[in-house]
């Protein structure tokens, strides 16, 4: 036979033998399948094996099954492999043996005759969840309600925060919900799909206690709906905010970036919040439940930009005050929620970059770098004496040696300090993005759960400004400076979250960290006190936050009462290692290369030479609370009345201290030689001396609060919560200011001092709302709150501020700002995520703060104001096209807000000095009010607005967002004419995502500032440049280019970004 012919042969057996085990395989399926609860024949219950197999394959134990009983197992050659199988088993049946195997291994036997077929089970389908809250009338959760599956009978009951969960196999089910005293509801219809999370939050009603409860029956589309719309319409007072989705569709890293989408509020530096027209200083923010500490070094502020955007879960803005709020209130409450304990388990990895077209791949100057600088940590060249963790002056004075002279510190030997001024070129490369989060869920007996969550992040970026400026004494006509700002940041960011809730009880743990290096580096030249001039601003900022936060919730007995307590530590370490500040005459040599500055007397407004400063603000800071919730219900007459009763205390302690250590660096100048050579300690008159050691401040202190709240909703219509709240704060105890008043002359009596501040403040509140329809809602809310300074603020100190361009000090006593609210809203709410609102507000302050300019100096002081009135109009709308129906606009969403003030400022002079006539020596404090200023509060604008377009398909998601802020008063003056304004950049951004992959895979690009456009600070020029009119139009108000002098411009060009995202 060819060799031809047999293969053809082998062949045609071949396929004949695959063809008749096919058919055997089928004719075994067909004629009996024996699963493992039933695995039953003549022959199998007949037959006795005994097995003894550890840890082997499928194909072993069958094999010696096939010997001791004579059958044929028939399978795949997976099948076999199975591993490792094990089973010890004597003189039982084969039937028995198939089905623990079955049962174990999940395989199905199928026998005939004398063969058994042998497959693998498909995998059983993953359970769905059904998951949400209960909450009542007012979108409270309510604990120990009964959310039962009709279908099963299966029942849990709501856990301690109102949250529930029900695991239940694929399906179509019915759920029903009761609750004492509230209106029974069956909900139909609720689709659950293999290994999904269908969402489901449940909006009770009270019911009627005269009359037997019926049963509410509700669709799964309107009890979900009704379930959003508590959660959406029912806040006690007047809120606004943006939630993680809507932060992922915009291109901001930071929350600081993020703010200015919500209506009412702006930023500063995106860092700073402006809310309602009223500057940072004005706006208390919580991070979860705890208030925040300033981290400034030398005002009250919050920097924003140092939480990662991906690591919040929601922010909310609270615009009236409830009793169970801090009364550390002005503009608004901005509260953090970070991730919290998912519904179902999730890990996802971002992987990213972004480029500038002003940065990447052109030269960038900066100060020497180290790898420990692309870790958030600053260069060790910039220690101070070889460290940097000194807790005081004195701690420098106590641990080196120092000459004492004329009231200053020499340096013994200049080499102690790093000779750090020269300037390195890098050519940055594009900025990495890399986040990682991981969520999970444990499920216990007895409806307990267990969760566990995990973040963390890193970025740097490195970003070139061009600068166009006349602060620090530059002309501002022929030959400003001009040049370019440098600047490098690097994120690092954890979180990590451990929870465990019972029908009872819940309990979380949660820790956060944040690290953030941030180095601007100015350089530029331009004309200066009739000289050509270099400028070299160096401003250096490393901070560490860490938070670490225990709270919990009881519910008490069946009806509603709640116990929550909360417990956080906050530890906050701003340094400002190593600043440098110098202007100096120069030259430039093209032999040595284009950036090579050659330079001569450098000088600076602080010290004799150059300056450099090394300041840190550490704090630690403890904050508590309890509460206890009791809900009770009544009728007056035939109007139910659902009412809560709210009690608590809160308190926090802090521990900060502060320093600021300024010296001046001087050298032997007069041969212009090169920058980095200028202040080697090697070159003859080369020194450093430190001046100012008195700037130090290490204070205790501790607030007390009580309060008492009530809730009354009356017959589903009209809702009334008010309340008391009282705080105990000894400010004039910490008021260093006030201790150097009384220790300069020790003759006189200051008592009078000593009263500006009272111990005990009342803050009585109450917000009423009135329910037109189940969607909208009219509001009125009345406050009194107070703004205290911060404890820097009560220092007496002085040191050189980058951003004001000049000396910053405070030598006079500052007293805290009262403040009373006047709130008007009307909110339609047409469907869950939609709004349309208008609001109206007023509010009237009693001794504002602001940093006010020297008229004719570059020195700044925090100064009281004696009052101001804000008056201001907000809107907002954010309105799906889905009702259209047509097909390309029912996925557009467009939203915009916009918020417009007009403001009066009254000014005020402090006099201590003069006595009381009536008692010699007693010194009485003089106050002496100016004339009313027609204009905004320091931070504030007249006019700002935000709009956007969301457009969703599922493949593609497409989004643009733009924000713009009119003239935002920067610095006012004694003559208010000379005051600076700063118009912000116009910011058009847009992005665009595509989900692959099952929605697995997310790729997002985004462009930041398409416009391309700048920021500038100005000083307003009108009246045909009379510089004399107390109150220019709002028009004249606004940048005019060409018109107004520039004090400060940047371009920062724009931003493109591309982050992969996998869901696993």
């Amino acid at each position: 036979m060819y060799n031809s012919t047999k293969s053809s042969v082998i062949k045609r057996l071949y396929f004949m033998t695959r063809l008749t085990m096919m058919v055997t395989v089928i004719s075994f399926t067909l004629s009996g399948v024996l699963f493992a609860s039933e695995v039953r024949s003549q022959h199998l219950d007949q037959t006795i094996v005994s097995v003894n197999t550890q840890k082997s394959s499928l194909h072993v134990l069958l094999s010696d099954l096939s010997a001791q009983s004579g059958f044929n197992f028939v399978y795949a050659e997976e099948v076999g492999k199975i591993n490792p199988v094990s089973l010890n088993v004597s003189k039982i049946s084969l039937d028995k043996v198939l089905e623990l195997l079955a049962k174990q291994y999940r395989l199905r036997f199928a026998q005939i005759n004398g063969a058994i077929a042998v497959s693998k089970l498909p995998p059983p389908a993953a359970p769905g969840k059904i998951s949400g809250k209960v909450l009542d009338e007012k979108g409270e959760t309510l604990p120990g309600a009964t959310i039962k599956l009709v279908e099963t009978g299966q029942a849990v009951q709501s856990n301690a925060d109102g949250s529930y969960v029900l695991s239940v196999t694929p399906g179509t089910y019915t759920v029903e919900v009761n609750f004492i005293g509230y209106q029974p509801q069956r909900i139909t219809g609720i689709t659950v799909n293999e290994g999904k999370v269908t969402p489901l939050d449940l909006a009770m009603k009270p019911g009627n206690t005269a009359l037997k409860e019926v049963m509410v029956t509700a669709n799964y589309r309107k009890a979900s709906l009704e379930g959003l719309y508590a959660k959406q319409k029912n806040n006690a007072g007047i809120t606004d905010g943006v939630t993680a989705e809507q932060l992922a569709r915009t291109p901001d890293k930071n929350l600081g970036e993020s703010l200015k989408r919500i209506s009412g509020l702006a930023t500063i530096d995106n860092k700073y919040v402006v809310v309602r027209g009223l500057s940072e200083r004005y706006n208390n923010a919580e991070l979860n439940g705890q208030s925040v500490p300033s981290t400034e070094l030398n005002r009250k502020a919050f920097s924003f930009d140092i939480i990662p955007s991906n690591m919040v879960d929601a922010v909310m803005v609270t615009k009236t005050l409830t009793p169970d709020k801090s009364a550390e209130f002005g503009g608004g409450l901005v509260q953090v929620q970070t991730k919290d304990i998912p519904d179902e388990n999730f890990t996802t990895v971002t992987i990213g970059s972004s480029i500038n077209s002003n940065t990447t791949g052109k030269d960038f100057l900066t100060l020497p770098m180290e790898t420990r600088n692309y870790f958030a940590l600053p260069a060790s060249s910039r220690n101070l004496f070889g460290k940097l963790d000194w807790k005081s002056s004195n701690d420098v004075l106590a641990n080196t040696t120092l000459n004492a002279t004329s009231g200053n510190y020499d340096v013994k030997d200049p080499k102690a300090l790093a000779n750090n001024w020269g300037l390195s070129k890098l050519n940055p490369a594009p900025a990495p993005n890399l986040q990682f989060s991981l969520g999970r869920v444990y499920s216990l007996k007895d409806n307990q759960r267990i969760g566990l969550i995990a973040s963390a992040s890193y970025r740097n970026t490195f970003q070139t400004q061009d600068i166009e400026s006349t602060r620090f004494g530059f002309e501002e006509t022929q030959n400003p400076l001009l040049g370019k700002r440098y600047g490098f940041t690097a994120n690092l960011s954890g979180l990590a979250g451990l929870s465990y809730s019972t029908e009872r009880l819940k309990l979380g743990l949660q820790t956060i960290y944040l690290r953030t290096l941030d180095q601007q580096l100015l350089i530029g030249t331009g004309n200066k006190d009739g000289f050509r001039q270099l400028a070299y601003f160096d401003q250096t900022t490393a901070s560490n936050l860490s938070q670490n936060q225990l709270k919990g919730e009881y519910a008490i007995g069946n009806r509603g009462i709640k116990l929550n307590w909360l417990g956080s530590y906050i530890r906050l370490d701003r340094l400002k290692p190593d600043n440098h500040i110098m202007t100096a005459n120069y030259v430039k040599d093209a032999a040595y290369g284009p950036d090579e500055f050659y330079i001569s007397q450098p000088q600076s407004d602080l010290s004799r030479g150059a300056l450099r400063s090394w300041s840190r603000a550490l704090e630690n800071n403890l904050s508590w609370n309890t509460d206890v919730q009791i809900p009770f219900q009544f009728n007056m007459g035939k109007l139910p009345l659902a009412n809560s009763l709210k009690a608590g205390y809160a308190g926090w302690q802090k521990d900060r201290l502060f320093y600021v250590l300024n010296s001046g660096s001087s050298a032997n100048t007069s041969y212009f030689p090169p920058l980095a050579e200028a202040f080697d300690p090697n070159n003859p008159g080369t020194s450093i001396e430190f001046s100012r050691f008195g700037d130090d401040f290490h204070k205790k202190a501790s607030l007390h609060a009580a309060y008492l709240m009530l809730d009354n909703k009356i017959a589903g219509k009209l809702r009334f919560v008010w309340g008391l709240r009282a705080e105990y704060y000894n400010l004039n105890g910490l008021n260093q200011n006030l201790d150097q008043i009384k220790a300069s002359v020790k003759q006189y009596d200051f008592s009078a001092l000593d009263k500006l501040e009272p111990n005990w403040n009342f803050f009585p509140s109450a917000n009423l709302t009135y329910s037109l329809t189940p969607k909208m809602n009219l509001r009125l809310a009345y406050a009194k709150s107070i703004i205290r300074p911060d404890l820097r603020e009560l220092t007496f100190f002085q040191e050189y501020d980058y951003e004001l361009g000049g000396v910053y000090n405070s030598q006079t006593p500052i007293r805290s700002t009262k403040i009373s609210h006047y709130d008007f809203r009307y909110e339609w709410f047409p469907s869950p995520g939609e709004l349309i609102s208008f609001s109206l507000f007023r509010k009237q302050f009693d001794y504002p703060m602001e940093i006010y300019k020297d008229q004719n100096n570059r020195l700044f002081t925090l100064k009281n104001n004696k009052a101001a009135t804000n008056k201001g109009i907000e809107a907002e709308f954010r309105k799906s096209f889905a009702f259209t129906g047509i097909p390309v606009l029912k996925q557009l969403t467009l939203y915009g807000n916009f918020t417009a003030l007009t403001s009066t400022v009254t000014p005020m002079t402090l006099a201590i000095g003069a006595t009381d006539p009536a008692q010699p020596g007693k010194v009485v404090v003089e106050e002496k009010a100016g004339a009313p200023e027609k204009r905004v509060q320091t931070g504030a604008s007249n006019l700002m607005y935000n709009a956007g377009l969301y457009y969703d398909t599922k493949p593609v998601r497409l989004s643009m967002s733009y924000n713009y802020v009119s003239n935002r008063l920067i610095r006012p003056t004694v003559d208010y004419s000379q005051s600076l304004f700063e118009r912000p950049e116009k910011a058009l951004d847009a992005q665009v995502a595509f989900y692959l992959l099952q929605k697995k895979l997310e790729i997002k690009g985004t462009v930041s500032n398409l416009l391309n456009s700048y920021s500038v600070v100005y000083q307003n020029v009108y009246d045909q440049g009379s510089l004399t009119t107390k109150e220019p139009t709002s028009q004249q108000l606004r940048y005019q280019p060409g018109v107004d002098q520039i004090n400060y411009k940047s371009a920062s060009g724009r931003t493109y970004s591309l982050n992969l995202t996998y869901n696993f």
